[in-house]
């Protein structure tokens, strides 16, 4: 449970900093227009995550392939995790493989993306995104090249990242005694996707929850 917490708040904070600090491109995802990235898992979670998007993350294919393991109170807990999450405009397809389950909806977040962004100038924008930063304690830590890339390297609640043009190629996490990385081995930018690949598996019994999803960001 813990770890579904530590989870939720860092897709929190990259959301928020991410319709910050790409508001000056139309509140788009990536300012990558296409792109595959995959990942290896280490720490408590370990696995493998691989990425991929077009039309600057209008489309996105997420696949995870992991194992957490955590130890708290000398109680030990495994869990493992095979899921697949396809976005495509404003809806979206989450698939549990390992149950056939899964989730699908309509959650429009490039609607509230463009609502904060609309008007903004670069450098309220910029304000904003440091606003946020000293909410959370977080800094910028100045930039460093990742697979050869150039990355702005930010730090946020024990968490540490390497950001290029929107994209996180390497994350590093410490926090209430787990420890959780994402590192990225191969990096593709503006490349030819096709379509097909952002097809749902097909396989999976999907559980309608728009007007709840709905509810929650109203």
């Amino acid at each position: 449970m813990t770890m579904c917490i530590l989870r939720n708040i860092a897709v929190v904070l990259l959301l928020a900093f991410s319709l910050v600090m790409n508001a000056q491109i139309d509140s788009e995802k990536y300012a990558v227009k296409s792109g595959h990235v995959e990942y290896t898992l280490s720490g408590n979670t370990t696995g493998t995550k691989t990425i991929w998007w077009d039309n600057y993350g209008d489309k996105t294919y997420e696949e995870i392939k992991s194992v957490t393991e955590v130890k708290m109170f000398g109680i030990k807990s495994r869990e493992e995790t095979h899921t697949i999450t396809v976005t495509v405009g404003d809806k979206f397809w989450s698939a549990n493989l390992l149950d056939g389950s899964g989730q699908k909806g309509v959650l429009d977040v490039k609607e509230l993306a463009h609502a904060i962004a609309e008007d903004m100038t670069e450098e309220e924008a910029k304000q904003m995104e440091q606003q946020l930063l000293d909410a959370f304690g977080g800094e910028k830590l100045g930039t460093e090249k990742f697979l050869g890339y150039p990355c702005e390297v930010l730090s946020v609640m024990g968490a540490k990242s390497w950001i290029y043009k929107g994209v996180v190629l390497k994350s590093t996490a410490k926090l209430m005694g787990m420890e959780n990385n994402e590192v990225a081995t191969l990096f593709d930018e503006n490349i030819s996707i096709s379509d097909d690949r952002f097809t749902p598996p097909s396989d999976v019994e999907y559980q309608d929850i728009s007007t709840l999803q709905q509810s929650m960001f109203e």
